[in-house]
């Protein structure tokens, strides 16, 4: 279960910093550049993109890849779906998170605000919080075609250590994203075929379990 809400953490980690980034790029403070980042993710209500996932395990010294595709619409609906290297699927609506993986006929149910503490992206994808009251800003290095911003945690009891954005330098939209815990594990996301704010209807966020599949409820101990 703690593997699981990590793996759960580090994505919606990436997929909020992801929704927050995407405007024109002047010459900015690292200040400057994070209200940058908050105002476009105000702006920001829906996005749907083809993703790629490298996850990397300290303690097995193993790394993974896996890649899909992503629906989010605030607040709180997000659709992950992985086609490879297994098929999976991770959806919820604003009160419950489901994990689905065909290949056990199984699924898990949890409820959000059990995964992530009122400090995690929870807030972002409710579309609360401000990225300044929750990150101190680390540093903002220009490189030849994009900027990389890194973010640390205020609160000292979160799991993550840091964040690390990767912006387009001319018009500061998203190219990835990577979450580093304090265990030493890292995830990284990179997106392609972006689109903001498409019409999606919520009832593309609602999971009802295949015949046959086996529901394992956390939500009942929660």
């Amino acid at each position: 279960m703690n593997n699981l809400k990590r793996c759960l953490l580090s994505t919606l980690w990436s997929v909020c910093i992801w929704m927050a980034v995407s405007t024109t790029a002047f010459a900015l403070s690292p200040d400057e550049t994070v209200s940058a980042v908050q105002k476009r993710y105000d702006a920001t209500t829906s996005l749907k993109a083809n993703f790629i996932q490298k996850s990397y395990l300290k303690v097995m010294g193993q790394s993974q890849v896996a890649k899909g595709s992503v629906i989010i619409k605030k607040p709180g609906r997000m659709k992950w779906d992985y086609s490879a290297p297994d098929p999976q699927l991770l959806i919820s609506d604003e009160d419950y998170l489901w994990l689905y993986l065909p290949d056990d006929k199984q699924a898990t149910r949890m409820k959000i605000e059990s995964v992530y503490s009122s400090n995690t992206p929870a807030l972002f994808l409710a579309g609360k919080g401000k990225l300044t009251q929750t990150f101190n800003v680390g540093q903002v290095l220009e490189q030849e075609t994009s900027y990389k911003i890194t973010l640390f945690p205020k609160e000292a009891e979160q799991n993550i250590d840091h964040l690390v954005i990767v912006a387009d330098k001319k018009n500061f939209q998203i190219l990835g994203s990577s979450v580093y815990d304090k265990l030493g594990n890292h995830t990284e996301m990179r997106f392609t075929d972006i689109q903001t704010n498409p019409t999606l209807n919520d009832s593309l966020f609602l999971f009802k379990a295949p015949t046959g599949v086996e529901i394992i409820d956390f939500s009942e101990q929660q």
